[in-house]
């Protein structure tokens, strides 16, 4: 995928050579997630770094067009929930890369009118890969989907499939942004990831796996991690009332971004 990210930006800024209205954008932030392991949807808690670049086209004044690569990392545990879930005692991390193509709206002008000040929305697609993964008990770095801890892809849960770790989104956005002069554009923005799959925190289904079943057709380890609750002093047992995941809401991440952007004007080459 990187590969790919890499050639993309590449034949981007290539074709916009000779275009009118070119823009390049450096900037970092926080990514954070919402799902199974997070008590709200928007929260700076457990948030992590997060980078990205990207290279816009302006038709006008007003409408214009970016390519942006994303590199960040998402993660909760809920040994910082503030309720009964601590007792789960599930976790997860996962590195997340993107690659977007959206389309911006800004306000106003900001490098050719007296105001300075814009607010701009965009939206988009985009395409992202993840890879949760956890520690076990000893401290060891464990990559949780091949282990399909909630059952996925066994014979004795048919409705459970594997999950691809390359998932589409659809990212949608708000900013603002600032002229400090004709070449220089600082702004702020806030987006967020319509995404397709419940499992970014390998956590979905409402009811566990019997680990009885992982265990002799994933091993040991799959057991271990798809129920974690034993592992706390006293340990919870586990049985049919425990609760695992909510399917019905699926997970999203978004980002909190500073920009600094710079205006080539009518090219690359030529103001």
């Amino acid at each position: 995928m990187k590969r790919t990210f890499f050639l993309s930006i590449a034949l981007f800024i290539a074709g916009s050579i000779y275009s009118q209205g070119i823009f390049l954008s450096v900037g970092g932030g926080v990514m954070n997630y919402g799902g199974d392991l997070q008590s709200k949807v928007l929260t700076l808690n457990q948030a992590n770094p997060v980078f990205t670049l990207s290279g816009s086209y302006y038709f006008d004044s007003h409408f214009g067009v970016s390519y942006s690569l994303t590199s960040g990392k998402v993660g909760a545990t809920d040994t910082k929930a503030t309720t009964s879930r601590v007792r789960r005692n599930l976790n997860f991390y996962s590195n997340i890369g993107e690659v977007s193509l959206n389309f911006e709206a800004s306000l106003k002008d900001v490098i050719n009118s007296e105001s300075r000040f814009s607010p701009y929305a965009f939206a988009g697609i985009a395409a992202f890969r993840m890879n949760p993964y956890t520690f076990d008990a000893a401290g060891n770095k464990v990559f949780l989907q091949p282990l399909g801890t909630e059952g996925q892809g066994l014979p004795e849960y048919p409705d459970k499939k594997p999950y691809q770790l390359t998932q589409f989104a659809i990212p949608v956005g708000v900013g603002i942004k600032y002229a400090v002069t004709k070449k220089i554009i600082l702004s702020a923005e806030l987006s967020f990831r319509k995404i397709f799959t419940d499992y970014l925190d390998d956590v979905s289904g409402k009811g566990y796996a019997d680990t009885s079943i992982l265990r002799i057709a994933r091993g040991q380890l799959a057991s271990d991690l798809s129920f974690r609750g034993d592992e706390l002093d006293p340990p919870l047992v586990l049985n049919s009332f425990s609760t695992r995941g909510n399917p019905d809401k699926k997970d999203t991440y978004y980002t909190c971004i500073l920009k600094v952007t710079y205006s080539f004007g009518k090219s690359l080459f030529y103001y």
